[in-house]
């Protein structure tokens, strides 16, 4: 069977390294062994008086009926489903070989509105029913923060180690973005008091790097780290590397500079609506990722002039200037945000909106425009002819995007992501190419 690794997940090119971590992940040859652990669901979703579709839908989700395998506590099916097969090459799907699992399985309401004893048996049903699957792997994606007696806010994470209301299931829950894993294996109480033993990886929702923060596609490549990790420890053949650590890094201190400036936010005495929709991530405009685009379009040409500064060194230290310029993650940011105009575009919008949003797409079209322009008139002064290609035919193509499509919109937005994703994608093979010669 010949197996091939994906190059684009998420709608991002893949990074190179991460790539070259996707790997077949086969099931082990032995026969699989029957597992409670549905049935611990099912009969917890009857006891709260769930509906049968309920019950039935959380139990597929939480399948296969066998004990093993990798669970995921987390729901965003779509991006789940992409993950892993990526990361697997093919190898692993949700339906058979992954397990989602809520840490407070059928309690779609706010946690401060649900009983303590509820809570309580809430988390034990998550924690026996992880404890009857007896997975081999276990990644990490939710964080249940309960409400302060005191004051109704969320409480600390030292209090909530201290807060036995989880029964131990907060050695499974999400500590960061970013965040290295404190232990590499967790134990939990199963329902005859032994310990079941499970590896553990550190992640994320989904939704966060998708939804809440699309711009910043370093998130997405975490995401695909996360779940190669977490199919590596299955296969037994794991291994860190220091650059894993620099795109946690990276990952969480933007959440970090985030929450700072949410602090910052909430002490305005004047609320800035556009500033709260950037840094909160909801509800965005045609405006907001507009500016958001203009923001990325100067960090383009910036990752350019720092490759030229560095055009005089050996070829051999081209790689590391590449990859220290960002500029695949440049492509790669600017093809989402684009995505992201156009499904807005695409959807449409008030008639009270069309002046402001036909402004935005003009500017769009004139600081990519400029962008080109600045490529055409002068000679890039990369060494590297590979390169140097790459990024004249990419200008190339984008100046193929403007055409005369009629009033207010003279490119096609959804061609000119795509040709971001192509340059990203290409320098990412370089890339690749260059790290295989220079190790």
């Amino acid at each position: 069977m010949t197996f091939h690794s994906a190059t684009i997940c998420l709608d991002v090119a893949i990074d190179h390294r991460i790539r070259r971590l996707c790997k077949p992940t086969l099931q082990p040859q032995r026969l699989p062994e029957p597992s409670e652990h549905l049935s611990i669901l099912q009969q917890h979703g009857a006891r709260l008086g769930r509906k049968t579709d309920e019950i039935r839908i959380t139990s597929q989700l939480a399948g296969p009926a066998t004990t093993g395998g990798v669970i995921q506590d987390c729901e965003t099916l779509g991006a789940l489903e992409q993950l892993f097969k990526v990361a697997s090459c093919g190898t692993l799907n949700l339906e058979q070989h992954v397990s989602l699992v809520d840490l407070l399985p059928f309690t779609p309401q706010r946690v401060e509105t649900v009983l303590p004893q509820a809570l309580q048996d809430g988390f034990e049903a998550s924690r026996l029913t992880i404890c009857a699957k007896r997975p081999d792997v276990v990644l990490c994606a939710g964080r249940i923060w309960l409400p302060n007696d005191d004051k109704g806010s969320a409480i600390g994470r030292e209090s909530q180690e201290e807060f036995d209301i989880k029964g131990g299931l907060q050695k499974l829950e999400a500590s960061g973005v970013g965040q290295l894993d404190i232990y590499d294996a967790v134990g939990l109480q199963g329902s005859g008091k032994e310990l079941v033993l499970m590896s553990r990886v550190n992640g994320f929702h989904p939704s966060y790097a998708i939804n809440y923060l699309p711009e910043h596609t370093n998130l997405r490549q975490l995401l695909l780290l996360n779940v190669a990790k977490t199919c590596g420890l299955y296969r037994g053949d794991w291994q860190e590397v220091r650059w894993m650590d620099t795109l946690r890094a990276e990952c969480f201190d933007l959440t970090n500079k985030l929450k700072h400036e949410k602090t910052v936010l909430a002490n305005l005495r004047q609320r800035d609506n556009a500033l709260e929709r950037t840094i909160r991530g909801r509800s965005r405009t045609i405006p907001d990722y507009t500016r958001i685009y203009t923001t990325f379009q100067k960090g383009f040409l910036s990752s350019i002039n720092k490759i030229e500064k560095s055009h005089s060194r050996p070829t051999e230290d081209i790689y590391d200037s590449l990859l220290k310029s960002g500029l695949s993650y440049r492509c790669n940011d600017a093809s989402v945000v684009l995505r992201k105009i156009h499904e807005l575009l695409s959807a449409g919008w008030p008639e009270t909106n069309n002046a402001v949003n036909l402004e935005c797409i003009t500017v769009i079209g004139v600081d990519t425009r400029k962008t080109a322009e600045i490529f055409a008139t002068k000679a890039l002064q990369v060494e590297n002819l590979r390169l140097r290609e790459i990024l004249e035919a990419g200008m190339t193509n984008v100046s193929a995007c403007f055409t005369d499509l009629g009033p207010g919109l003279g490119f096609n937005i959804e061609m000119l992501a795509d040709v971001f994703l192509q340059m990203a994608l290409a320098l990412e093979h370089l890339l690749g190419d260059l790290l295989e010669v220079k190790y």
